[in-house]
């Protein structure tokens, strides 16, 4: 599932990093641990719209091993494939945090495709900043997003864009940078999501709760 923006197309992951990030700073707009509970669901549902995983009873578990040669979700499907069966969801959320990195690797994927820039804090603590090349850019899939939830109703969305808002909803990022009109449609659109997809944004949910809640500058 892709989002177009104003010159490329963003993968779910992608696109949830950007409007994660403030895109003149490269800060991240609420706290980097939520923000790593939206990513690891986001990456993992790139992998289920592509057919490639299933989330059955709260487990997830491969169905198609093949590679695609796309680098962070080809990482994922080998790791499912590496612990045989399925394992709750909310595992697998908090081993792409904690294990995988998925902020790091998200943005890295959007530094190689020469959207992003990776800034490193000089100083001991500072944490990396992920300013755009092209800020307009940067900024489409938050201004997309936006537009759709304005002019649709969420029954008619495509799954993708609903997990996408509902996955900003959930990790803060509709009362931190999207206006109340557009933040309360965000919440609504998870009562339209299909039932694996409700069934990710429940994990991510699970994890966030148990996640801290502080940004760090």
């Amino acid at each position: 599932m892709t989002y177009p923006g104003a010159q490329a197309t963003y993968r779910l992951a992608d696109a949830l990093f950007l409007i994660g990030h403030d895109e003149f700073t490269g800060k991240p707009h609420v706290a980097v641990d939520r923000l790593e509970c939206g990513l690891a669901g986001a990456a993992l549902a790139e992998l289920m719209f592509e057919g490639r995983i299933a989330l059955d009873g709260g487990g997830l578990a491969a169905v198609d091993p093949r590679l695609w040669q796309e680098p962070l979700t080809d990482l994922l499907i080998t790791e499912i494939l590496r612990r045989e069966g399925a394992h709750p969801a909310r595992l697998w959320i908090r081993y792409l945090r904690t294990q995988l990195n998925i902020n790091e690797r998200v943005g890295t994927r959007l530094v190689t495709a020469g959207v992003l820039r990776r800034e490193q804090g000089k100083l001991i603590g500072r944490t990396v900043r992920w300013p755009a090349n092209d800020p307009n850019q940067a900024a489409s899939p938050r201004v997309r997003l936006t537009a759709m939830l304005m002019h649709s109703s969420p029954a008619e969305l495509d799954p993708g864009t609903l997990l996408l808002a509902s996955l900003a909803e959930a990790v803060g990022l509709a009362t931190n940078i999207f206006d109340p009109q557009v933040g309360v449609r965000m919440r609504d659109c998870r009562r339209f999501l299909p039932g694996q997809l409700d069934g990710l944004l429940a994990a991510v949910v699970g994890a966030l709760d148990v996640s801290t809640t502080t940004v760090r500058r």
